[in-house]
């Protein structure tokens, strides 16, 4: 049985996903000696629960683009010389990334050392890292249909990586309308500003407010037996099964609640490379019915004003029914493939 190496680095938007993966191909069987993750000092806070093999490298990443790589080449290529050898030392036949600054590495290794590659693109637009990585051969799994920033032929759309314990036919714990914020896996200050600034000018006391507002951004502004507020949440189940309505990013997670058939206000990211899918992240989602964007915090008031005050018949003012399929399923089955073929 061949083993596989994970590479993914950065924010939970990155390695999340490729935790779930890695997850559902142990639950198929495959050992968990396996695998093995290459990961950043940013990427190792999302795989501290983890019972898989962890390699920890130093990883460069670009503040300008394509450019930064060039007069950091030096940077770049001690990073491919340390994992290439840690790929020798594990025996690794296989490789998977899901993006970021370290998805070059990954396919220029791949083709260096004629390796398998998959690599998994969470957003409609796709980064610097993997539009380098699209070149080299090798599978792209896409989460949006259409997906644009990378080499054509290489692309598998599947949908999105969804943990799977999440609940799909949700019960809700209450009745009563719950509101859920959240920013992403790191949080957003100006998600809490913008939604801060509309409790303050609005009475609120008829709804439930669950709010994670990330790590280190927590605040003690708002005291209401109505409202909770979590800096983070391991298990988003709690957090899903408790809310009709989410103000978020537009991020791949946003594909979450998608999945689970919540309606989103969604206020993209407005700045560097992120900016450019997280816009067209919304914009499909807004599109299929599941969402509706808001750029500003007017924008925000009238929408969400508009719902609050018909609660009887919020669903049908902006959102539509759709639904949103997990590629789970098509992606374990390709790399289990892959792993159980003969030496």
């Amino acid at each position: 049985m061949k083993k596989i190496a994970i590479f993914s680095v950065g924010s939970g938007g990155h390695v999340i996903p490729a935790k779930n993966i890695v997850n559902e191909l142990i639950d198929d069987g495959v050992p968990i000696d396996r695998f093995i993750f290459i990961t950043d000092k940013r990427g190792i806070e999302y795989l501290a629960d983890t019972k898989v093999k962890v390699f920890v490298l130093d990883v460069y990443r670009s503040n300008y683009g394509l450019l930064g790589y060039v007069f950091n080449f030096y940077k770049f290529i001690k990073t491919i010389h340390k994992a290439r050898k840690i790929l020798i030392k594990e025996k690794v036949s296989i490789l998977l990334t899901t993006g970021s600054y370290i998805a070059p590495i990954a396919s220029l290794l791949s083709y260096k050392m004629k390796m398998k590659l998959f690599i998994q693109e969470q957003n409609i637009h796709a980064g610097l890292g993997n539009k380098i990585a699209s070149i080299f051969p090798g599978v792209v799994f896409t989460s949006y249909p259409g997906t644009k920033n990378l080499y054509k032929k290489r692309l598998l759309h599947v949908g999105p990586i969804i943990n799977k314990n999440l609940l799909k036919n949700k019960n809700l714990n209450t009745s009563k309308f719950t509101l859920g914020i959240q920013g992403g896996s790191q949080g957003s200050e100006e998600v809490n500003n913008l939604f801060y600034e509309f409790y303050k000018k609005n009475y609120m006391n008829e709804i439930n407010i669950l709010h994670i507002t990330g790590k280190g951004k927590e605040f003690n502004k708002i005291d209401d037996p109505n409202y909770i507020q979590h800096g983070f949440i391991n298990d988003m189940n709690t957090y899903y099964s408790d809310i009709h309505l989410q103000i978020s990013r537009s991020g791949g997670g946003s594909l979450e609640a998608a999945y689970l058939g919540i309606p989103q206000i969604l206020i993209p990211y407005k700045h560097g490379t992120t900016s450019s899918h997280q816009f067209l992240n919304a914009q499909y989602l807004e599109k299929i019915g599941l969402a509706v964007i808001v750029n500003s915090y007017n924008e925000l008031d009238i929408i969400l004003k508009k719902i609050l005050n018909n609660l009887d018949n919020w669903r049908n003012l902006y959102f539509k029914e759709n639904i949103i399929e997990s590629g789970n399923k098509k992606i374990t089955d390709m790399i289990l493939k892959e792993i159980n073929e003969e030496l």
